[in-house]
């Protein structure tokens, strides 16, 4: 169900903080007769189910970075029912997944809880720069989920401890969602050559950008965000999609923004060579097309 949204370390170290992890994450909410009710959605005709309310809540501060996320999902129709088998990706080793509960809620209103097993499977393994890498996924079922059902559930991300991570919000889902809040409580940095800054795009027409309050946190809701929908030969989805992201960048401490880009450039190369790690056998792939195109013309030539 939950797409994820490319986490990347930026190599930080962070001093140790003695902050607990005293976020309780997202809880169930109240049962609504009138979710209960409802049979169709007049904004997604046809759809097999819709998320009636999703919440993002990531705080960076404390010994590690979590990210508490919340989905509620109305059942419409028996295709629907395959909600019921929720999938949740994550990079092993950069993050995990915790604090994993659900429930179903029965159109009769009665309510099923979640007390199997949460599984993890493979998806792709991979190695790049030296390091292996590993998406995987926590897989689980929610029980006796019916037509007219609601199903929600909650997990938390479990970040890496001493880095720190860019952030994203994906809005876009497969299916329409109603209503969704985010926030982000940005790590309390000291170090005066980092600064925190966010972009958007394709937000839905009704939902402001990202804004900063008073006490720090950057919050935005939005509503009645269209469902996605994939094609064939597109660039990769998430890239199109009603989304927020954030990224720490280095102050600007240059004499003027050319000299900045410059040191930027260059460093960003370095970083790129190093994860590719075979700059010598480009080279000489490069090298050795140009001698073969050299000789195929002098070939010709002689004929």
């Amino acid at each position: 169900m939950f797409r994820s949204s490319t986490w990347l370390a930026i190599g930080l170290a962070l001093g140790t903080m003695a902050v607990p992890n005293a976020n309780a994450g997202v809880g169930f909410q109240p049962v609504s007769q009138d979710e209960l009710k409802m049979t169709s959605e007049p904004l997604a005709p046809g759809a097999p189910a819709i998320i009636l309310y999703r919440q993002v809540d990531r705080d960076d501060n404390g010994f590690t970075s979590h990210e508490d996320n919340y989905f509620r999902i109305k059942i419409l129709t028996e295709e629907g029912r395959k909600r019921a088998d929720v999938e949740i990706p994550f990079f092993k080793g950069e993050y995990d997944v915790v604090a994993v509960k659900g429930r179903a809620i029965r159109p009769d209103g009665t309510i099923a809880e979640f007390d199997g097993k949460v599984y993890e499977k493979e998806i792709v393994k991979g190695k790049a720069g030296g390091r292996q890498y590993k998406f995987l996924a926590k897989t689980f079922t929610l029980p006796d989920v019916q037509v007219g059902s609601i199903i929600e559930y909650a997990y938390t991300f479990d970040f890496k401890e001493h880095f720190l991570f860019d952030s994203h919000w994906i809005l876009s889902d497969e299916l329409f969602t109603k209503k969704a809040r985010f926030s982000l409580k940005p790590y309390q940095t000291s170090y005066q050559d980092l600064v925190l800054h966010w972009n958007w795009q394709h937000l839905p027409s009704d939902a402001a950008p990202p804004n900063r309050g008073p006490d720090g946190v950057i919050r935005l809701e939005a509503s009645n965000i269209p469902a996605f929908e994939e094609e064939d030969h597109m660039p990769p989805p998430n890239e199109l999609k009603a989304r927020v992201d954030f990224y720490w960048e280095e102050a600007l401490q240059d004499k003027d923004a050319t000299s900045y880009w410059k040191r930027i450039g260059k460093k960003r190369n370095g970083e790129l060579e190093n994860v590719a790690g075979k700059r010598g056998a480009m080279e000489r792939g490069i090298r050795n097309c140009f001698a073969q195109r050299s000789t195929g013309d002098e070939a010709a030539q002689d004929l």
